[in-house]
């Protein structure tokens, strides 16, 4: 009795085991691929949202970066504009009094030919009446001078001294004596100001070949400096991307030189400006442009493309040789709007992974279900007749049980594989399938790594679209990402499987050539090049790229190559586009 109770048991719980032991493990399996998968979903839009953001930085940055460099250009070429403008003014008054002298010496007297070269050059002034044409004779007599200076004609300034003690019109006689022609700095008066103060000027002064005259003319150094700066200042300000994207300038007092947008603000001290939150934000700036390590500062503005009050990211660096800082920044809510469209994407797809999960779950849990339901039968009916067919039963649960886990690892493979085409997409930019900037990152970085274990080699080549901005303003941004497309093909179609090729900005790439040397990256480049420059695209007119070349430097670092390729990028589209060059 004792026996037939304890096989009761036996055969109670044969039967019920397979209805617990394989849903369980089904449900097991099942929720922990679900937790993987959202898991997965979780880092991907953290990921989205770091690179987005850090894209927009780099951005940022490298527009900050170039608008100094053409700066410090405009700086560096002051001086020599100066000396075309006084030298050009000095050239057409001598030729000017030539010809009068010319057309009149065998019909007028000398004194009338004076009078009338005198009389057509008084009229030639710029600035205000601040630069002008005069005429003195080695004597230092005053034969032409500016209105405010015209009780001195006729009579002699040579021991004039300016406000260095320097004789500067016996300089200038001994100037044209001796060369000809030729420049000078020194200080003047200058008209509607204290006639003692004197401000520095670059002099031009020529001999006149008649009368003991010389002929000369001057501009004041500040006058061409406020010019240069004033035209760079309209250079930066017209390449803003759109109306939230503008460049702004302060000084280090905190008047504001340049504001973009906000016109209203030029001209005016802001030092004690405060953003939404009561933040005095400008000091905030003002503090990372003297920092060594100059900072991001986040304040909340109004966005002038919709006049909204948003949260705000700006970046300031200070302008060398000048007491300016230059900054620009991004709004929050612009940025937020791309990734919500990316997020909304990987959404969708982990939804679909999801249901698909969901599905095979149940039809395994429903074909196990059943599956038990039949074995347990089975073997309940079978263990009537003789245990000894058990055993037997076992092994067949055993075998079914490993075609579920088949089922299973199948399954499972194919949600690996859905992974992968996830993690695909937060590595690709979405309009020209190629790596965007987060996989570059990376990639650059992984490829300095090997450089400096295995002492091998690696080039880089960056470039971007000539005048791509004219393409959008001119067919339109349909139009332009056409192009994008296209030329993406062509470069791709010049890379081997080895190479990376990634977007980084609007129509700025950067390709990475693992074991290349710098001559054979320069040969790659240009074939690209000539490849791009000859295609025609159907849209637009054939268009052109221009291109840095940099081969990878012993320990050199992640910023201080790509700062390298960036410089000599620059300076293919400063020295006329269409070309490459390379960091020999």
């Amino acid at each position: 009795m004792l026996n037939f109770s304890l096989e009761k048991n036996l055969i109670r719980l044969i039967a019920l085991g397979p209805f617990i032991f394989i849903p369980f493990v089904v449900i097991v399996i099942s929720s922990v691929v679900i937790y993987q998968n959202q898991q997965y979903y979780k880092r991907s839009i953290a990921e989205i949202e770091n690179s987005y953001i850090n894209t927009q930085k780099n951005v940022i940055l490298s527009k900050i970066d170039s608008s100094i460099k053409l700066m410090e250009y405009q700086q560096s070429i002051t001086e020599r504009m100066l000396q075309e403008k006084v030298k050009s003014r000095v050239d057409t008054a001598y030729s000017v009094a030539q010809n009068i002298y010319t057309q009149n010496k065998n019909t007028k007297s000398p004194q009338e030919i004076q009078k009338m070269i005198t009389d057509s050059l008084r009229p030639l002034v710029w600035n205000g009446g601040e630069s002008f044409i005069f005429i003195l004779d080695f004597d230092g007599v005053f034969h032409l001078a500016p209105n405010y200076l015209r009780h001195l004609e006729g009579h002699s300034i040579i021991d004039f001294q300016d406000a260095t003690k320097r004789y500067v019109i016996r300089e200038e006689i001994a100037k044209v004596k001796n060369t000809g022609e030729g420049y000078l700095w020194d200080t003047f008066t200058r008209p509607k100001f204290d006639p003692k103060k004197q401000f520095r000027q670059l002099a031009y002064v020529k001999n006149l070949g008649l009368y003991n005259w010389y002929i000369g003319s001057a501009e004041y150094l500040d006058t061409t400096t406020k010019e240069m700066e004033k035209s760079t200042l309209e250079i930066i300000n017209n390449s803003a991307a759109s109306d939230s994207e503008y460049f702004f300038v302060l000084d280090q007092a905190g008047n504001f030189i340049s504001a973009g947008k906000n016109s209203d603000l030029v001209g005016k001290n802001v030092l004690s400006l405060k953003d939404a939150d009561g933040k005095e934000f400008i000091k905030e700036l003002l503090k990372s442009a003297a920092s060594d390590h100059p900072f991001w500062i986040t304040y909340k503005w109004k966005n002038p493309a919709n006049m909204h009050i948003e949260l705000k990211h700006t970046y300031v660096k200070r302008i060398p040789n000048t007491n300016w800082v230059i900054g620009s920044g991004f709004y929050v809510e612009e940025l937020n709007k791309k990734i919500a469209d990316k997020k909304m994407e990987l959404s969708r797809i982990n939804k679909k992974q999801f249901n698909n999960i969901l599905i095979f779950s149940l039809m395994i849990l429903l074909i196990s279900l059943i599956i038990s339901y039949m074995i347990s039968n089975r073997i309940r009916k079978r263990f009537v007749d003789y245990s000894g067919m058990i055993e037997l039963k076992n092994r067949e649960l055993t075998v079914l049980n490993a075609e579920l886990e088949n089922i299973v690892i199948d399954r499972t493979a194919k949600l690996h594989e859905a992974y992968e085409k996830m993690e695909k997409i937060a590595i690709t930019d979405s309009l020209t399938n190629i790596n965007n900037r987060y996989y570059f990152n990376n990639a650059l970085q992984n490829e300095i790594n090997r450089a400096i274990r295995y002492d091998s080699f690696f080039s880089l080549i960056m470039f971007d679209i000539d005048h791509f901005k004219q393409v959008n303003d001119t067919y339109g941004h349909d139009v332009g990402d056409n192009v994008l497309r296209k030329i993406v093909d062509i470069v791709s179609s010049c890379l081997r499987e080895s190479d990376i090729f990634a977007r980084i900005g609007g129509e700025e790439f950067i390709i990475i050539l693992p074991q290349t040397t710098l001559e054979s990256a320069i040969e790659i480049g240009d074939r690209i090049r000539k490849s791009i420059e000859n295609y025609f695209f159907e849209m637009i007119e054939n268009t052109t790229i221009s291109l840095g070349v940099v081969a990878y430097r012993e320990n050199e670092s992640f910023e201080e190559i790509l700062k390298r390729v960036d410089t000599v990028l620059y300076e293919a589209k400063k020295s006329g586009r269409n070309r490459l060059i390379a960091d020999i």
